[in-house]
């Protein structure tokens, strides 16, 4: 609907308002700190201001619309794109594993190299998500945007209603006072005989008389006088309502309508820099992830694979299954007969296994075991940098094999030879099987109670203070193999930068096998309430083995070499 201005509008010289001329809506609108003086001043000059601003806004709001198709479109091809990736690497990585679970240098390299695909495909499907987000919030502002402009637009078209009914109505009272006006005009001049103006009966002659003539004139007069007043009476309605539109209520709708606008704008420029932030980040992702500083790339990858290694490695694995064997190219030596424990006992009467610490020492005049000895040196020569020493099982059948070597002749087990250093978790995990099928545990039984009381001291100084008096009261075989076993295992918390073992996971390993649990079976065989609490007491168990390695120079005082 076109309006026009309240300057447009010429009073006649019978206007109550005289020469004074209505005031315009422009400089009028707006907070003059918070609104652009000039963009509402054109818009209130155009007739069709409020319509342009209405344009305005619906045209943001459709580029808001393109923005959201754009990127849900981008977002569901980056999700797709991330998931094809991530399943693509992933099969590889399987089916390789199954057909290569062995494969030396390349193998590692291909396995890091399909990781980082798979990175890169989860990244993929981060930004999709973090770009579907910003589509979300775009279409919510759409949203919010056209509801916005629709009850702007309502409120004025409300108000234009009025407007335009004010004027249609303005224009009747016109017209009328015109029409009586002119007639009011013409009983004057019939009523002076104008010639121009009397009408004539016939041809010739005028039929009334002149009281009925002072009688018409009158009452045209009356006629033309309220008129006049109804014709005035609208102009200044009318015109009260043509300047509260535009003084008031057009400045508050193109305000709330460029508020609308200003918002979808705002709104849209930060979504589209967030959009162009998530970019950014998932570029510079996938760049970290095929190139960077530690030595994890693409191409630092593909440096890694050595040929000649990987070919070493192939016919190692190969000379190690089941259905190959290395030719042996010496002589054939002699192979002694293997003869049963039975007839071992026999020959032999100084097991080690199962055989208490006190009758070890006055039997083999020893007060460190041979057996804790040989273990110790082999371990300390041969496996101190191995990760999870002690804490990796051994291969069963060697275990029993190298049990049975220390029952039948202890002083002469050769644990350097080729048969047994080859994998030294068979020698650490015999010497916890020797712990275990102690008679009596190295922490005797009859001390258990003092040491867990001990070990419940809050105060460490203390703590160590009470370990220390029950230690010094150990039988001389307890207390010089406990020396020797918590100074070895101080070797090897000393290596844990290689080993991956200290204190904590060294306790937790001996614990048990140290304390004992034996005493906590009934005749049946199965667990009573006093195995029940020693299964709880495991942590105070832990806790006595690791003061003692914690402060093992301060209990033990020993000689340092």
């Amino acid at each position: 609907m076109v309006l026009n201005k309240p300057d447009d509008y010429k009073k006649s010289l019978e206007s109550p308002y005289g020469d004074e001329k209505p005031h315009t809506s422009a400089g009028l609108v707006g907070d003059p700190e918070a609104r652009p003086k000039d963009v509402f001043a054109q818009l209130s000059d155009l007739d069709n201001g409020f319509q342009c601003l209405l344009d305005k806004v619906k045209q943001d709001m459709q580029a808001s619309k393109d923005a959201m198709l754009f990127l849900r479109k981008r977002a569901a091809i980056e999700e797709e794109y991330g998931k094809q990736m991530v399943k693509l690497a992933q099969s590889m990585s399987d089916s390789f594993d199954k057909a290569h679970p062995r494969s030396g240098t390349y193998g590692d390299a291909w396995a890091s190299f399909l990781k980082v695909h798979e990175t890169i495909g989860e990244q993929r499907l981060r930004f999709a998500s973090d770009v579907t987000e910003v589509a979300d919030d775009l279409q919510l502002l759409v949203k919010d945007t056209e509801k916005g402009r629709k009850q702007v637009k309502d409120v004025g078209g409300k108000h234009e209603k009025q407007l335009a009914d004010g004027d249609l109505t303005l224009e009747k009272c016109k017209q009328k006072y015109e029409m009586h006006s002119e007639e009011w005009e013409r009983a004057i001049l019939q009523k002076n005989n104008d010639p121009l103006h009397v009408p004539k009966k016939g041809l010739f002659k005028n039929n009334k008389t002149q009281a009925q003539l002072n009688k018409m004139e009158e009452e045209a007069r009356i006629k033309a006088t309220m008129a006049d007043q109804n014709y005035r009476q609208q102009l200044q309605t009318t015109n009260a309502s043509r300047q509260e539109y535009f003084q008031t209520h057009l400045p508050k709708i193109l305000s709330s309508l460029k508020d609308v606008g200003d918002e979808c704008c705002v709104a849209l420029r930060y979504q589209l820099a967030r959009y162009a932030y998530v970019y950014e980040q998932a570029l510079t992702a996938d760049g970290l992830a095929l190139d960077n500083d530690d030595g994890l790339g693409l191409r630092s990858l593909t440096e890694k694979i050595d040929k000649d290694a990987d070919l070493a490695d192939f016919i190692k694995s190969y000379s190690s299954r089941g259905n190959s064997r290395t030719y042996n190219k010496n002589e054939i030596p002699y192979k002694e007969y293997s003869m049963s424990a039975t007839a071992l006992t026999v020959l032999n009467p100084n097991p080690v296994f199962g055989v208490d610490l006190n009758t070890l020492m006055d039997r083999d005049r020893e007060e460190v075991p041979c057996i804790l000895t040989k273990c110790a040196e082999a371990v300390e020569t041969y496996g101190l940098n191995t990760v999870g020493i002690y804490r990796l099982s051994g291969v069963n059948n060697q275990i029993q094999k190298l049990r049975a070597a220390f029952d039948r002749d202890c002083r002469g087990v050769n644990l350097i030879s080729e048969e047994y250093i080859s994998d030294i978790n068979n020698i650490t995990s015999v010497l916890k099987l020797w712990f275990r099928e102690l008679p009596d545990p190295l922490f005797p039984h009859s001390t258990y109670q003092h040491f867990l009381s001990a070990a419940k001291i809050e105060d460490e100084r203390m703590r160590v203070l009470g370990l220390h008096t029950v230690i010094n009261d150990l039988p001389d075989a307890h207390y010089a193999t406990l020396k020797y076993l918590m100074g070895h295992l101080d070797k090897i918390q000393q290596h844990q930068r290689y080993n991956k073992m200290g204190t904590a996971n060294l306790a937790t390993i001996f614990g048990l096998t140290l304390m004992g649990n034996e005493s906590g079976m009934n005749n049946n065989g199965s667990i009573d309430s006093q195995d029940s609490e020693r299964l709880a007491e495991t942590q105070w168990q832990v806790k006595v083995v690791q003061t003692i390695l914690d402060n093992y120079r301060l209990i033990f005082e020993p000689d340092e070499q």
